[in-house]
């Protein structure tokens, strides 16, 4: 999620003060800490991207989350993997997680998010009086993993959401109870856990600010040169080290995530320019065409003018 703190767009994100984020004072934000919106459970909001909300961050809500545009990469606790516009997630308490959308330089998405989030032991309370409520318990523990919908029940969870944002603040309320019944009622085959059995999140400030210093300076030179060791020597650690902590915390090594980064624009470019493929090749940070060829081929299948003609 270019830069997911450094870079700001001119657009407005479309949130009010009341809805405002108080941020650690290293604003990288290990803990987002959410003011909701008063008077409500529920808090709805969607902004673009780039954006300063779109960073690896973590908060004791629970995330219901729509991408509308775009593809990418999605860090979600300890796994790296790849979305595409309509990719609908429940990110439960305190599971880490950015999406990095795939843009060219100077690219912005508007209205990218769309999410809702509530603080689940808010409803898991009222289940001692609404007793319909306590299925809500399994959602929560599921949602610990981090869960993707596909199919039917992931079209019908993104319009559900989407629809929130039309709602009064008990109309609201209503939709996020939809949105429980979808999530629970989604068959086995449209649903999917994300981070790995047994995985504990990192959640301490250093960690995270690590993690959004990484990704700034990747996502800031995919058209030049990116180091092991500058990144390591970013985040005050030895390569070896350094090496270690990423592929751990982010569940892909650092060589991997800037190789599939430096594809994804590529992939970008090619579908939404005319840009030859050797201009493709050196925004996307190859100097030598035949070695991007070579990269283009083994991460997609196909050749850079291949993927471009398309299917067919």
């Amino acid at each position: 999620m270019s830069s997911p703190a450094r870079h700001q767009p001119t657009t407005v994100s479309h949130h009010s003060e009341a809805d405002a984020l108080i941020r650690s004072e290293a604003d990288f934000g290990d803990l987002e800490v959410i003011v909701p919106d008063v008077g409500s459970t529920v808090r709805w909001w969607t902004h673009g991207y780039p954006d300063p909300l779109a960073r690896w961050h973590h908060h004791p809500e629970i995330e219901f989350h729509l991408i509308r545009s775009g593809s990418g990469q999605m860090l979600a606790g300890d796994r790296t993997i790849d979305f595409r516009a309509g990719q609908v997630s429940l990110m439960g308490p305190h599971v880490p997680h950015n999406w990095l959308s795939d843009l060219a330089p100077g690219e912005f998405l508007p209205d990218r998010d769309v999410l809702c989030q509530v603080l689940p032991d808010r409803l898991l309370d009222a289940a001692a009086y609404l007793p319909e409520l306590t299925a809500v318990q399994v959602l929560v523990d599921r949602s610990r993993r981090g869960i993707i919908l596909t199919g039917a029940s992931a079209e019908q969870a993104a319009a559900t959401l989407v629809r929130m944002g039309e709602g009064s603040v008990l109309g609201r309320l209503i939709t996020l109870l939809e949105l429980v019944e979808i999530f629970l009622a989604a068959p086995d085959s449209e649903w999917h856990t994300v981070t790995s059995e047994g995985y504990v999140p990192s959640l301490d400030d250093e960690t995270a600010q690590r993690i959004n210093t990484v990704l700034s300076y990747v996502e800031d030179n995919l058209a030049g040169k990116i180091s092991m060791t500058r990144a390591a020597a970013l985040v005050a650690l030895s390569p070896s080290a350094f090496s270690r902590f990423f592929h751990t915390t982010a569940g892909i090594t650092f060589s991997a995530l800037v190789r599939r980064r430096r594809i994804a624009r590529a992939c970008h470019l090619l579908r939404t320019t005319d840009l030859p493929v050797a201009r493709v090749s050196a925004l996307s940070g190859y100097t030598n065409l035949a070695n991007f060829n070579r990269r283009f081929r083994t991460e997609t299948g196909t050749t850079p003018s291949a993927y471009r003609r398309g299917p067919g």
